[in-house]
């Protein structure tokens, strides 16, 4: 066996098989929380650029409207 309990050939989330525990479901959880977060911050970007897309029409439509 490699030293460091790696071994060879294995990817992803089968690999770091450490002192006979298996670590592949927190990879896992580790994989989904990461997706989901960036999911969050996906859309809570494209609402900041809604909220912005309107006020700035909100504010032409009052200036065409005072004109």
């Amino acid at each position: 066996m490699p030293v460091g309990g790696r071994v060879a050939g294995k990817v992803g989330i089968y690999s770091s098989v450490r002192d006979g525990g298996n670590l592949s479901g927190l990879n896992e959880e580790i994989i989904w929380c990461s997706i989901i977060l960036s999911i969050i911050i996906a859309v809570l970007i494209t609402v900041a650029l809604c909220y912005l897309a309107r006020e700035k029409c909100k504010k032409r439509n009052e200036y065409l409207a005072a004109t």
